[in-house]
């Protein structure tokens, strides 16, 4: 009696090779999709830490006469639960290994977290995520968004609400991984806000060829890479007389031009 069971064929060769090259295409297609996915989640989340690291600004603007929060203080930060001991703000000598009291632990009582100061695209855990405006909060900087009025050298107060001509457009905080954060500006090594090179290029725009912003007024937004590339020269702004061609004439950096 012949035997009813058949012996099964396997996979021939070309099969085999048709259902790989299928799978990679699949792979090819699909990976990208899902790496930019997960980026517009850590992109979701870091807009969520800069928009209350700008609430918290708001909150200190309010208690403290309408005036913004100092970007940095010549003195370390001894508490080891506060941002200026978990993060290196700057090179200064006059603070323990960079530690200094900066903007983050002003704004602490009002944000009540270090971890807000992280971004999930983070690449050094060293320094903080985020940098904030030289124009805003670094009194010594501010003779160069507005030579006419503050001479260099000057030591003039932080600025105020009434000073700032269009807080809806003006950088207050943006993304920036680096020691220098305490005074970021719209020229140079100092803020990587105009250098185009993979090494300080991306510390502001780490997401998706863009980057976060909180605003004067409190309010955030995502900016595409292309708003920070070659903002013009390192010369500073003389509002009786704007140069265009200058960085810190720019007017989404400079706070005092109308």
């Amino acid at each position: 009696m012949k035997s009813t069971f058949r012996k099964s064929k396997g996979f021939t060769l070309i099969e085999l090779l048709v259902v790989i090259a299928i799978i990679s295409i699949l792979a090819a297609i699909l990976f990208p999709v899902f790496a930019r996915a997960r980026e517009n989640a850590r992109r979701a989340s870091c807009m969520s830490n800069l928009k209350q690291i700008g609430l918290g600004m708001m909150m200190y603007v309010q208690d403290y006469d309408e005036r913004y929060p100092l970007s940095k203080v010549n003195a370390p930060q001894a508490d080891p639960n506060m941002p200026g001991s978990k993060f290196v703000v700057t090179s200064d000598t006059a603070c323990s290994d960079g530690h200094c009291i900066s903007w983050m632990d002003l704004l602490q009582p009002y944000t009540k977290s270090t971890q807000l100061f992280v971004c999930p695209s983070v690449r050094n855990g060293t320094y903080p995520s985020y940098g904030y405006s030289g124009a805003i909060g670094n009194s010594s900087e501010k003779y160069k968004y507005n030579f006419a009025i503050y001479v260099s050298g000057g030591n003039y107060p932080t600025s105020n609400m009434a000073e700032i001509l269009r807080p809806s457009e003006v950088y207050a905080v943006v993304e920036y991984n680096y020691s220098a954060g305490t005074s970021v500006s719209p020229y140079g090594q100092g803020s990587a806000a105009r250098s185009a090179t993979a090494s300080t290029y991306l510390r502001v725009t780490p997401h998706l060829d863009g980057g976060n912003v909180a605003f004067a007024d409190g309010h955030v937004k995502w900016i595409n890479a292309a708003k920070f590339k070659e903002l013009g020269s390192n010369s500073s702004c003389h509002l009786d007389d704007i140069d265009e061609t200058s960085a810190f004439c720019d007017r989404s950096w400079n706070p005092f031009r109308p």
